[in-house]
């Protein structure tokens, strides 16, 4: 009985946090470049159970493994494309093949998928709130936001002047490699791998998330949650009954 303590309670905790992960999704729902995260859960402290005779304990027989709790091991990100919207405006880029761009910040280089640059007060393209985007050359000087970009990711002015040409990197296995950093970038601790994309101007890819995936998900984890709450009121009524009311038998 005491077993099923430890079953539910971790049961709940492990549900809460799919919750959370759930939550997490949905309100990431419309951040362009935002990949989906997905909890994976596994058990933990398995125990093998034998049968013996009462006198004789020999001759054991091995029947089943059984665990104690199942937990909440990691959190996988889903790296698959995510939809792609008009916006017109000459510096949003959607990549449109597996790649990165390289984004310098104060703390090194961070990798998104998230293409809506703006221009920086000193003229560099770069991504709100986050830096500056690298290109072949380093950080992208444009100086304007009349600009047009060809097949290979460079990018002129008006003029026809070069004035950079996107870096864009892949990665062997993004879900071990990356590392989720905020606002829809991530770190990591080994270089990518400088690639050709195609790359389009005027469009942004919005996050991988579906709604209804995720409400469904959400529900589940809902009811699975309050199965184990209602059921974990049952095993304390009826431990206060052992303690009460049999013991005065």
């Amino acid at each position: 009985m005491f077993q099923g303590f430890y079953n539910l309670s971790s049961g709940m905790l492990t549900q809460n946090r799919n919750l959370n992960v759930i939550s997490n999704n949905i309100a990431n729902m419309m951040t362009p470049g935002y990949k989906r995260d997905i909890m994976v859960s596994s058990t933990f402290q398995e125990e093998l159970f034998s049968r013996t005779g009462n006198l004789d304990r020999s001759n054991s027989t091995e029947l089943n493994d059984i665990a104690m709790m199942r937990i909440a091991t990691e959190n996988i990100t889903d790296f698959a494309q995510g939809g792609l919207e008009d916006t017109g405006s000459p510096l949003d880029f959607a990549l449109l093949e597996d790649g990165f761009f390289q984004i310098q910040t104060q703390n090194g280089v961070l990798y998104t998928r998230n293409g809506g640059f703006i221009i920086d007060d000193e003229g560099y393209l770069a991504l709100p709130e986050t830096g500056r985007v690298l290109g072949t050359n380093g950080p992208i000087y444009l100086g304007t936001d009349e600009v047009t970009m060809d097949a290979s990711g460079a990018l002129y002015n008006q003029n026809n002047q070069l004035l950079g040409q996107f870096q864009i990197v892949t990665f062997d296995d993004p879900a071990t490699q990356l590392v989720k950093a905020g606002n829809g970038t991530f770190t990591s601790t080994v270089a990518g791998t400088p690639t050709q994309v195609s790359i389009e101007q005027g469009m942004l890819e919005y996050s991988n998330v579906d709604a209804s995936q995720e409400m469904v998900s959400m529900m589940e984890a809902q009811r699975a949650l309050q199965s184990a709450a209602q059921v974990i009121k049952m095993y304390d009524q009826l431990m206060s009954k052992a303690t009460t009311e049999i013991a005065r038998v």
